[in-house]
Order: structure tokens, then C-alpha cells, then sequence
């Protein structure tokens, strides 16, 4: 159930529209927006929620403009239409580049793009994709302040590439095959029609729906693999069909594999039970136990945890339905820094264990070059915003010692606060407190230090790919205790507002002295693929 909703101005984000929606009543409402769409949508579950969005949007203004709504369903038929559409425009641009590959050619291109690249030349691509971020971050800064009453002398310094600050030649990653400790495989039909599991061969948007092996796939762990190719063996001898995006038919749908450094091995599989009985699931779960149990016993590796999740939703992914254990325990461990860490099925952990090792242990060297030759009255506490399973804060908090207080954490996964605090006790860290909730809701973390001495506290940001709310920016630059934080960020396209907003000069809606950058550093987490983890130190 569709609405379009007019008259939008082109610069508003996807972010934007549902908080305005949220400010009007409208919760839980799945909006779509392009950037130079003067329109988007929103999709609702039910017509009664259409016609309460609808009704409740009548007459409301965004940014001094009137919206226009009006119903605009998209039918079944409509939607295959258009699945089939993309597929053949897809087809046919193939067939006009005169470029022909193979499927596992045109798989390795899409999960990992930089495959045909010496690793050595990826890092270069990288830390050219950085300077023109940086690049960019510049210009705006520029532009801000010479907009302003106000006058900033970093941006007149010069460092290379006439970057305002200093950019580290980049952290190549310490493994560069197999190196991903999770991956998310499809359950679908291969180019043949036949029950398979791997990757989808290319965006569904674009039309595709053919499954393709991850036996090629360079940053795909050969116990993942194995895994993998079990579970296709099982489907194809399953009764139940795979679930079919396009027709939305079928039960059997992703298969998660979490592959530790430390030997522990998560699975968990994902079933859509339309036809099915509570009977036939509960029989599924006994026969997937007994499967994967003796599976393991021959590849002879350690299955902790075995899980399943019904999931009936049309979205694909992990859902927030609730996980099954069917054999070992709902979780698992890893090992780095000198630290075991817990991690639940919903929690997020580096992908690369080894190449996460080289990134904390830049945020201590940074931390340990601001606090070691000073002499504060008071050792800072380390203020973890999206800390996840306290990975970050626990590590620093162990291999720093004394030169961090205490580490307060905030984290919206309730599973992944749950770790942090068993992560914490696991380490005998004894000095940590973490917060539940969105950081923009629980910024008293922040404004308790807001009035505290200058550098009795430090920060560090690693949020999601989009960056964090305009309103944790606000709330760091009137935190007075913090002199000094670090923004970790794994899209430094999607967070150059954020760093612009972390600089720019003071005025109504941005408080408190501003933050200037001091350094930046790449850090390759991901080899073969395009991103790249970007270490930036602002200092106020």
C-alpha cells in the first residue's frame, strides 16, 4: 500500500521524510527517496495505515513548501512486470557493451570489484577514493567559512595533496583471502533451476534472481563454504522449495555463517513457513539439528551454535523475529587484543578479526600520543558512541591501562549491550557502563561531562555507513570535557556531513567550539571490495 507524496524539496533524504512522518504520528512507515526526486515514497503494510497516513498528512508543510499526497498502489502484477523489465534492460546492456563473462566472472565483479586489481594498486584506489572525500570536506568547509563572521586557520594549512590535515599512507589488511568471519548466503535457484546457495548474481532491483556457489568467492572462508555447500546439499534433498523473491513462493531462505579466529562457528538458517505446519517446522529444526551436528563431527570443526528464525516478512535479511537455538548455545566467541568477546546473533562485530586488531590499536596510539606526554590531574574516560559489543572500549580500556578512567558505552542493539556488559566482565573491566538506546536519545552520556574540565574525557565514533544523527554532532561539540575525539568510519563518502558538521563554525544550531582535523588514516578491512575504514582525529 503506496503513497507518493509531492512537492518535496530534491535536497530532503529518505532520513528526513520519516522523521517528518514520525513528528506527525506516523510511525513505522518505509520511505523511498532519490536525490533528485522532488517526490518519494511511502509503502505502509495494511490500507487502514494508508488511508491514517494519508489523512493525517493533509495540509502538513516541510521546509516552507506544501506536500501533495495521493494514493499509489503497486499491485503484484505490477511489481513482476517490472522485476522482468529490469532483468531484460539489464540483459540487453550487457549484450550492447560487447563485454561477455562468465557468471562467477560477473559474481566476483559485483562482491568483490576490486579482484582484478594487484592488492597493492585496491590500496592506492582507496586512498584515492579518501583525498577526494577530504577533498570535498574542504571545499565545504571553505565555502562555510567564508560564508561566516568567523575565521579558520587550520583550513589555510597545507599538509599533502593540499589537505588541511595530515593523511597516514594507508593499513593494508594482514589477510587477504577468506578473511570475512561473516556471511550471509541466499537460498535460491541457480542459472540451471536448481536448488542452490551462495549469492545472488547480481542487485535484485536490477532483475536478478539466480543464486550463484560462493566456491570462487576470494574473501569467502573455506569453512563457510563447506558450510554453505551442506546446506544446499540439504535443500536439494528438502521437499520444500526455496523462497522465490520475485513470486514471493517458497520456504527456504538465507543461510548466516559466522566463522571465528578463535574455532567458533554460528548458523543460522532462515525459513519462511507459508504451508507449513508447527508440526513440519518443529521436524525441520530436529532433522537440521541432527544434520549439521554430524556435519561438524566430520569436517571436524567446533558447531557452538546452531539457531533458526521464522521469518514470513517480504524484506530480506535478518529479521527481528525471534531465534530458535536448536543446538548449542545462542552465541559465540572471539578472540583479539588480548580479550574474548561475546557476540549474539544480531551483534555486530569487524568482519576482518585480524584487520580490526590494526585499527583499535591506532585509536590507542592516538589516544596514548594525546594523554601520555601531558600531565592531566585525571586520566579521561573513553566515551564509546555506537560501541556494539564494546569491543572497541574494552580492548582500549585493557592495552591502555590506567591512561583511560572508565568507558561509558551507548549502543541501540539490545543484544549487542548485553555482550558489552558480559564482554566487559569476560575481561575483568571493571570500570565500564553501558546505555541502551538510539545515541540521540541518550545524550545525558554526553551532557554529564558537559560542564567537566577540559580533556577529562575523549570519544570515539564508529558509527553505521550513514554516520550518526546531526544531534550527537551537536550534542560532542557542547560536551566541554572532550578536547579530543576520534570518528571511525567505514563510508567516508556517506559521513562527509558529519565531519562538516563536526568543523563548522559556531551558529544557531551548532553550539560549543568548533573541532578542527588533525589526521586521518586508512585502514583496508576489506580487500577485494571497495570500502575502506577511514580513522580521522579532531581535536577542538
Amino acid at each position: 500500500y503506496r503513497l507518493r507524496i509531492k512537492n518535496v524539496p530534491k535536497f530532503a533524504s529518505s532520513k528526513m521524510m520519516k522523521e517528518l512522518l514520525a513528528k506527525n504520528g506516523c510511525e513505522q512507515v518505509k520511505i523511498q527517496k532519490a536525490p533528485k526526486w522532488d517526490y518519494c515514497f511511502a509503502t505502509l503494510k495494511t490500507e487502514e495505515q494508508q488511508y491514517y497516513v494519508l489523512n493525517k498528512l493533509k495540509g502538513i508543510k516541510f521546509k516552507n513548501r506544501e506536500l501533495s499526497i495521493q494514493v499509489d498502489n503497486v499491485t503484484e502484477k505490477d511489481r513482476q512486470a517490472l522485476f522482468d523489465r529490469r532483468k531484460n534492460e539489464k540483459q540487453q546492456n550487457i549484450e550492447q557493451s560487447g563485454i561477455q563473462k562468465s557468471p562467477e566472472e560477473m559474481l566476483a565483479d559485483q562482491v568483490t570489484p576490486l579482484h582484478i586489481y594487484e592488492y597493492q594498486a585496491q590500496l592506492e584506489i582507496k586512498q584515492r577514493g579518501i583525498i577526494k572525500s577530504l577533498e570535498t570536506f574542504r571545499d565545504k568547509m571553505d565555502e562555510l567559512y567564508n560564508k561566516s563572521q568567523y575565521h579558520s586557520s587550520w583550513l589555510q594549512e597545507e599538509f599533502d595533496f593540499k589537505l588541511p590535515l595530515d593523511l597516514k599512507p594507508m593499513i593494508h589488511s594482514p589477510v587477504l583471502k577468506g578473511y570475512r568471519n561473516k556471511c550471509e548466503f541466499t537460498a535460491g535457484l541457480n542459472l540451471k533451476g536448481e536448488k542452490t546457495v551462495g549469492f545472488l548474481l547480481g542487485a535484485y532491483k536490477d532483475g536478478h534472481n539466480s543464486v550463484l556457489e560462493p566456491d570462487n568467492s576470494i574473501h569467502v572462508s573455506d569453512i563457510a563454504k563447506k558450510i554453505a555447500k551442506a546446506m544446499q546439499n540439504y535443500i536439494r534433498q528438502s521437499l520444500y522449495d526455496v523462497y522465490d523473491r520475485k513470486t514471493k513462493q517458497g520456504n527456504w531462505r538465507q543461510i548466516t555463517v559466522r566463522s571465528q579466529n578463535c574455532g567458533n562457528i554460528m548458523i543460522i538458517i532462515q525459513i519462511h513457513p507459508q504451508g507449513l505446519s508447527k508440526e513440519q517446522i518443529d521436524q525441520e529444526k530436529s532433522a537440521l539439528a541432527e544434520y549439521f551436528k554430524m556435519f561438524a563431527k566430520e569436517e571436524n570443526f567446533d558447531l557452538t551454535s546452531l539457531l533458526v528464525q521464522i521469518y514470513s516478512g517480504v524484506s530480506n535479511g535478518m529479521s527481528e523475529d525471534p531465534l530458535d537455538c536448536i543446538f548449542g548455545t545462542p552465541f559465540i566467541h572471539e578472540e583479539m587484543m588480548n580479550c574474548r568477546f561475546r557476540i549474539s546473533p544480531r551483534a555486530f562485530f569487524q568482519t576482518n578479526t585480524a584487520a580490526a586488531e590494526l585499527l583499535y590499536q591506532q585509536c590507542g596510539d592516538i589516544i596514548k600520543e594525546i594523554y601520555d606526554p601531558k600531565d592531566f590531574s585525571e586520566s579521561p574516560t573513553l566515551i564509546d558512541v555506537c560501541c556494539g559489543t564494546g569491543t572497541i572500549g574494552i580492548a582500549l580500556s585493557k592495552s591502555l591501562g590506567t591512561t583511560i578512567k572508565e568507558v561509558v558505552g551507548i549502543e541501540l542493539c539490545e543484544e549487542a549491550v548485553e555482550d558489552a556488559k558480559i564482554n566487559a566482565s569476560l575481561n575483568e573491566i571493571n570500570n565500564a557502563e553501558y546505555i541502551l538506546g538510539p545515541v540521540e536519545k541518550n545524550l545525558f552520556a554526553l551532557h554529564n561531562f558537559s560542564n567537566k574540565t577540559s580533556g577529562t574525557a575523549v570519544a570515539i565514533i564508529d558509527p553505521p555507513r550513514a554516520g550518526v544523527h546531526k544531534n550527537v554532532i551537536k550534542a560532542l561539540r557542547k560536551c566541554r570535557a572532550i578536547d579530543h575525539f576520534i570518528y571511525i568510519s567505514c563510508d567516508h563518502n556517506a559521513a562527509i556531513q558529519n565531519f562538516v558538521d563536526i568543523c563548522r563554525p559556531i551558529n544557531k544550531d551548532f553550539h560549543g567550539v568548533p573541532f578542527k582535523p588533525v589526521k586521518a588514516i586508512g585502514v583496508d578491512l576489506f580487500p577485494h571490495a571497495k570500502h575502506v575504514e577511514l580513522i580521522i582525529e579532531f581535536r577542538r
